[in-house]
């Protein structure tokens, strides 16, 4: 009985290695900073950090009074910043709740925004967008 007993322990103990240990994977690094438009602080909206290589899952997080905070795993990464308003035009199937994408697209669809994020801590990771007029 001792001897079943040993081999599924040892299967076991190298699952955990493996799931405690990330697979090798880097551990989340914090990223903090501000979003402004048009040298405001964003009032609300969406931060995304996607991998360049597209390697790693995104990591994203809302933005607040132009502030954000997110856990991302380190590397180069492209940012995306999204928000919206009211639209200018009543949508006719949605009527007044409808809403617009406010940030111009070289900061979202199409951005141009990079970060390096480092492991750890990374304060200061600002960012300054504009808004589609």
């Amino acid at each position: 009985m001792a001897t079943r007993v040993f081999p599924a322990l040892a299967v076991a103990g190298a699952v955990f290695v493996l799931v405690a240990g990330g697979c090798g994977g880097d551990a989340p690094a914090e990223v903090r900073g501000v979003v402004r438009i048009d040298g405001q602080p964003l009032r609300d909206g969406e931060i995304i950090f996607e991998a360049v290589d597209g390697a790693t899952t995104p990591g994203a997080g809302p933005i607040k009074d132009g502030r954000y905070e997110v856990r991302v795993t380190p590397g180069p990464k492209k940012v995306r910043i999204t928000a919206s308003r009211p639209a200018r035009k009543a949508d006719p199937v949605m009527g007044a709740a409808a809403r617009e994408q406010m940030i111009a697209k070289e900061f979202n669809k199409q951005t141009r925004l990079t970060a390096e994020i480092k492991p750890g801590k990374n304060e200061g990771v600002d960012f300054d967008v504009n808004p589609i007029p």
